[in-house]
């Protein structure tokens, strides 16, 4: 397979990336927003927004495919780093480039693809692509609309819109401390992390009186998914509900993984009654979601356990948690594939 030599100027180009501070965070609905338009606008099966780094392919947002990283020496995009804007091939498999890449031989079967750079203080550090299953040509109208979508997705990629413990979060670690708050499977923040942003978003709930909820999540039967199809298939199902989650919730939400296959959202400034609307449409995602890459007729449900506070009882986020956890408990004893809240006058009961 044909790798692509490394830019002529790959150290600036890291820098340039490593200073957008976003290569460690979780994907965000504002990412997934932008390829969502682009699987419609050109009707393909994949569409994608990467960031490219020393080793691996991020994926910030995809459609159509469940991954999260790929390494850089397999990525199609390696070799758009080397463009000044976009790259385009009509035939990948008439390219020797791309003619024995795994993404062409293998099962997700490219043969299109068009790919627009991303760029910071001037590097090229990822690509907005889309691909076909088949040859197709691509005209300058369509070129034009694909960098369209491109100067919508450099304005959100250069304007990182985190909440304040999110930036907090980030601007206090280095490089090697950012990796270590995010779960390597998910993309997700892992549970340390989840927890110290409860942590902090408990604080400002209690001094703006604003209300605070916590969804628990739990994929239901999981261990079964393990048994039957093997750990392979167990973590590609977290990841592709992973995605779902994120875009199930607000911008500010925050989502982690909080166990092996359980989940925990921080909702700030909402209030179990919200938090019980957006539960029921996770429910929904999860239930409609397909897996038919992992195994024919698989299908995933889940459980969830809201708690909220409107700070009058609860002394700590400890026991918004555990009123979340007794509240999944409910979930899980009453059948399963539902949603249980519980109220800080449950607390003691």
């Amino acid at each position: 397979m044909s790798h692509a030599k490394l830019p002529a100027q790959e150290q600036k180009r890291l820098e340039a990336l490593q200073a957008l501070d976003i290569l460690y965070v979780l994907l965000e609905e504002r990412f997934d927003r932008i390829t969502r338009t682009l699987y419609r606008l050109f009707d393909v099966p994949i569409s994608f927004l990467s960031l490219i780094d020393q080793d691996t392919q991020w994926f910030k947002s995809i459609q159509g495919a469940p991954l999260i990283s790929t390494p850089r020496q397999d990525s199609l995009c390696q070799h758009t780093l080397l463009e000044n804007d976009y790259l385009v091939c009509a035939d990948l498999t008439k390219d020797e480039r791309f003619s024995d890449n795994p993404y062409v031989t293998g099962d997700y079967q490219a043969r299109f693809y068009a790919g627009a750079l991303l760029k910071s203080r001037g590097q090229n550090i990822g690509t907005l692509c889309i691909i076909d299953r088949k040859p197709r040509n691509f005209t300058r109208e369509d070129m034009n609309a694909l960098l369209d979508v491109m100067a919508w997705a450099q304005t959100e990629l250069n304007f990182t819109q985190l909440t304040d413990t999110q930036i907090e979060l980030l601007g206090e670690l280095d490089h090697a401390l950012q990796a270590s708050r995010v779960d390597s499977l998910t993309r997700l923040w892992n549970q340390g992390t989840i927890k110290h942003i409860l942590h902090r978003a408990f604080q400002r709930h209690l001094l703006n009186l604003t209300p605070l909820s916590v969804l628990m999540i739990d994929l239901d039967h999981f261990k079964s998914v393990n048994d039957r199809f093997g750990h392979v298939a167990g973590d590609k199902v977290l990841q592709t509900v992973s995605s779902a989650l994120r875009q199930c919730l607000r911008p500010d939400d925050a989502v982690g993984r909080y166990g092996g296959e359980e989940f925990m959202v921080v909702l700030d400034n909402c209030s179990p009654q919200q938090a019980n609307g957006l539960a029921q449409r996770i429910l929904q995602k999860i239930r409609e979601m397909s897996f038919e890459h992992i195994f024919p007729g698989l299908t995933i449900t889940a459980s969830i356990g809201i708690a909220g506070s409107d700070a009058r009882g609860l002394e700590n986020e400890a026991d918004l948690i555990e009123l979340a956890d007794q509240a999944l408990y409910d979930a899980k004893s009453n059948g399963r594939d539902q949603v249980c809240i519980r109220h800080e006058e449950d607390q003691h009961g």
